[in-house]
This record gives structure tokens, C-alpha cells and sequence, in this order.
């Protein structure tokens, strides 16, 4: 979906091409998760070429996703805004590309019959994006760890014990 010719760049690294797309997801799997999306990707960038077999993309990719707050469980609308750099070379990856790489933290990949191919650096960058996890406020209170309720909503009337059993051995040495 997201392959563009660098022929032209290859031979004449000051051109630019621009890349503005609007790609529609359903979902997307973060680690075990799948989220919801819940608005168009939204990505933007420049592919410009960086010697006569290196290319670069920088670019944006702005979406949003819906998550479940992690103390409690509300469902979250998380906005995602994801900035990608991915560099893409012609021809075999030799030491000083590889050089390029580290330097710079860059992942290199092939430029294939002279067209490089973004959905998987999106997607992949996109799947890196997602945050581990998200609260819908930041003084959340979860949920009782008894009864379940939403202590947003309210204190429940769970009695706390914050003994534990383990020690009540110990509670008798002490107790005459």
C-alpha cells in the first residue's frame, strides 16, 4: 500500500518525496493486547535520499486507540502520536552501513526493484507506540480488591485487613 519509487532519490539526494496518506485500521496487536483503533492513521513524512544507496524516511503517524485504564478498567481513549525514522539501502549491507546503523540507531532495510515498501515500518512502529498501560485519571482509585467495586464511584463496604495471616504466630508471642 505504502510503496514509493526512489530511483530518482538514489540518483539525486537533495529531492524530497513527500508521503501523505490516510490508512484505516480496524485494530492493533501491542504485545498480547489488540486494541480497538479508533480513527484513521493518519501519517505524514518525507522520503529523501541520503547518498546513492541509502534512503531515509522520517515521518509522523497519529491515530487513536481505545485501552482499559489498568486500575480500574474504564475503557480509555488513548491518542497516539508515533514519529518514525527508518533509513532503507540498495544493494548488499556491508560494514559501513552497518556502522550507519549503530551510529545513529537506525534498523536498515532493503530497498526492493528500486521501490521501498513503509507498512511494515509503520505498523511496526505503530505496534511499538502503544503504551504498556494507561489510567483514565491519574488519581484513579481501581477497584476493591474484595468486593470489585469502581472505588471511583464511591467506597465500598468491605472491611480492609491488612493483616496477614502469616504473621499471626508472631501476634501471640506478643500478646501477654
Amino acid at each position: 500500500m505504502f510503496s514509493y519509487p526512489v530511483r530518482d532519490l538514489l540518483a539525486d539526494p537533495s529531492l524530497q518525496i513527500p508521503v501523505e496518506a490516510t490508512w484505516t485500521i480496524s485494530s492493533v496487536k501491542s504485545g498480547p493486547e489488540t486494541y480497538k483503533c479508533l480513527s484513521p492513521w493518519v501519517i505524514k513524512g518525507i522520503l529523501k535520499g541520503i547518498s546513492d544507496r541509502v534512503v531515509e524516511f522520517n515521518g509522523t503517524v497519529d491515530t487513536s486507540i481505545q485501552m482499559r485504564c489498568a486500575r480500574c478498567l474504564r475503557p480509555v481513549v488513548q491518542p497516539l502520536h508515533i514519529e518514525i525514522r527508518q533509513r532503507f539501502v540498495k544493494g548488499p549491507q556491508d560494514k559501513d552501513l552497518m556502522v550507519l546503523s549503530d551510529e545513529d540507531d537506525f534498523d536498515i532495510l532493503p530497498i526492493v526493484n528500486d521501490r521501498v515498501d513503509l507498512d511494515d515500518t509503520i505498523h511496526y512502529e505503530v505496534q511499538l507506540g502503544v503504551p504498556m498501560r494507561v489510567l483514565c485519571k491519574e488519581d484513579c482509585k481501581g477497584l476493591c480488591p474484595i468486593c470489585g467495586k469502581d472505588l471511583n464511584e464511591g467506597p465500598c463496604n468491605c472491611k480492609e485487613d491488612d493483616s496477614d495471616p502469616r504473621w499471626d504466630a508472631l501476634k501471640n508471642l506478643f500478646s501477654d
